[in-house]
Parts: C-alpha cells; sequence; structure tokens
C-alpha cells in the first residue's frame, strides 16, 4: 500500500519498505532514496518526496512465442508466460488478464493465475498475434504490465 499522501511519518515508510514500523531508518540510505525518486547522497530527500510512494513493482517478460508443426493442416498452439519479477506489496498478489488488442482467436486458460497458458484451438498454416495486460494489485496497489503473444501454426503437408 502506497505511503499516506496526507501526514507521514518515517514510521509509514518503514512498513512501506516492508519493515517493522519502529526499526530504524535514516533518510539518506538507499531503499529510502528509491522509494522518494531522489538520486545519489547528497540530495536532500524531504517528506514531501515520500508521500504517496509505493515500493510495489511487476515486471513481466515482454512476449510470448510459440510455433508448433504437424500434419494436419490445423492445429492446437499454445504458449505460457515466463515468471514475473513482483517486489513491494503487501506479499499477496492477485492478477486479471485482459485482451487489449489483437486477434481473438487466442484464448486464455484462466484470467485469474500469475502464469496462464494462451492457446489457439485451431490454427491454420498461421500466426494469431495479441497483446495482453495483467494487472496486479496487492492490497490497495495496482501495476498494469503489457504480453505479446504470437502463436504459430505450420501444416507440414
Amino acid at each position: 500500500m502506497p505511503t499516506p499522501t496526507g501526514t507521514i511519518s518515517l514510521s509509514d515508510v518503514n512498513v512501506e519498505l516492508g519493515r517493522s514500523s519502529t526499526a530504524n531508518i535514516s533518510m539518506n540510505e538507499a531503499a529510502v532514496r528509491t522509494l522518494a525518486g531522489v538520486g545519489g547522497s547528497g540530495t536532500i530527500i524531504t517528506m514531501d518526496n515520500l508521500r504517496g510512494k509505493s515500493s510495489f513493482s511487476v515486471s513481466y517478460p515482454s512476449n510470448v512465442s510459440s510455433s508448433f508443426s504437424g500434419y494436419d493442416y490445423c492445429g492446437y498452439v499454445d504458449g505460457q508466460v515466463g515468471v514475473p519479477t513482483i517486489s513491494g506489496g503487501t506479499g499477496s498478489y492477485s492478477y486479471s488478464w485482459a485482451r487489449i488488442s489483437g486477434s481473438t482467436a487466442i484464448e486464455i486458460s484462466s484470467s485469474t493465475v500469475q502464469r496462464p497458458v494462451f492457446f489457439v484451438s485451431s490454427l491454420c498454416n498461421d500466426t494469431a498475434i495479441a497483446t495482453w495486460r495483467v494487472t496486479v494489485t496487492s492490497g490497495s496497489a495496482t501495476k498494469t504490465a503489457d504480453v505479446d503473444i504470437a502463436l504459430t501454426y505450420f501444416s507440414l503437408s
């Protein structure tokens, strides 16, 4: 959950950084500077720099590409999303996947899992391409990532 946008204390900053609210903290330490978005030491950090900040971040591999060859003219093709890098947040995450552009032939095994399988039931000597967006929620914080999906079936006959 992001730090408060109003009155803020160093206890709030500690909690956002995943620490005990009473842990020792310095405005000049690397984790605090990163959260504040303020560069190297020597630059003054104020509590204003820390209001409304979140240490929650999400990064997915940017694409899924899979191809399959068979002796039938048409066939089934699938591919699974890679492992994301998720940091911060409350440690409890929920996922929501939605197609934002491209082929409606590409389906998803489940829209509420971290690493779904994307598939096309019957692709005929072609490539289906779509972009899907995942929204990851942790507490009241959300982050999104877009993943491009390309599934290809080639007939060997």
